[in-house]
């Protein structure tokens, strides 16, 4: 039997309230965990208070938007603002920070990566990875890497999950892993099937959210109920997290469509079609 642990963003649920209302909601509606975006503005020591009292927990947010890990230049900046990200998580108990190659902007504008060969923007961020780990070590916290769609992001150069996997492989640490986006992944060129089976060995969360529209499941193309059954039979049980917009702006639609396919108790796995594709 494997059992996930399941999350939801309340960076895009029940965004008419305040995020300790936010969290108070996604305890109501049977969630584990709740995931949001930048700390710095999601009032996360109120969001912590209603997990605590609750009985629920913070699963992960921002380790660094504003500075590069791609860009020697902005190493020790990026590093500390994951340090202050590390502090914050620790305080508040969360399990994750998410890390990204390129620094982000506000509205989600991708600031380039400096004109280097693939190899060396590679190596840099191997390099700054592996530095990161350093600080989350002993911490409690694991650091999860985050692929983005070249579709909306062009700029952002981890935009496959492979590309987060390899880093993964090559820093070799306990407190880096990656998270599968399937929104994105899905937009990057699918295989979903064929990519998840790769990346399990660093799999540490699973993001579900619906192409097009990043809705609930069972409103696109993404066949999340084979998804899950191939997690269930690898006997995978990190993390899924619902990082969706509910499609007719009702979040108790999409709390119905998530309970559908991924119910609070999972069971032993059904058989899953060798070579399937979602």
């Amino acid at each position: 039997m494997s059992i996930v642990r399941r999350s939801v963003s309340i960076q895009l649920m029940w965004d008419d309230r305040g995020y300790p209302e936010r969290a108070a909601a996604a305890a109501d509606a049977g969630f584990d965990l709740v995931d949001l975006w930048d700390w710095r503005s999601s009032d996360i020591d109120g969001v912590a208070e209603v997990c605590r009292d609750r009985g629920t927990g913070i699963n992960a947010f921002f380790g660094n938007r504003d500075h590069a890990l791609c860009d020697r230049q902005e190493r020790q900046a990026a590093l500390d603002e994951i340090s202050r990200s590390l502090e914050c998580a620790e305080r508040v108990g969360a399990r994750q920070l998410s890390l990204f190659c390129n620094a982000i902007r506000p509205g989600g504008v991708v600031v380039p990566a400096p004109p280097l060969p693939a190899e060396l923007l590679h190596a840099t961020l191997v390099d700054g990875v592996r530095s990161a780990a350093e600080l989350a070590h002993g911490s409690g916290v694991t650091l999860a890497l985050e692929h983005l769609n070249p579709v909306f992001l062009p700029a952002y150069l981890w935009s496959d999950i492979a590309d987060t996997a390899v880093v993964a492989r090559e820093v070799d640490a306990a407190e880096v892993g990656v998270a599968f986006d399937a929104f994105h992944q899905q937009l990057a060129g699918g295989r979903l099937t064929e990519h998840l089976l790769a990346v399990l060995p660093w799999l540490i969360r699973f993001d579900v959210a619906e192409v097009p529209g990043r809705h609930e499941p069972g409103v696109g193309e993404v066949d999340f109920t084979h998804l899950r059954r191939v997690l269930l039979r690898e006997g995978w049980d990190g993390t899924v997290a619902f990082e969706v917009v509910p499609s007719d702006g009702d979040p108790a639609t999409a709390v119905r469509a998530i309970e559908a396919v991924w119910p609070r108790q999972e069971t032993e796995a059904a058989p899953v079609a060798t070579g399937q594709e979602a």
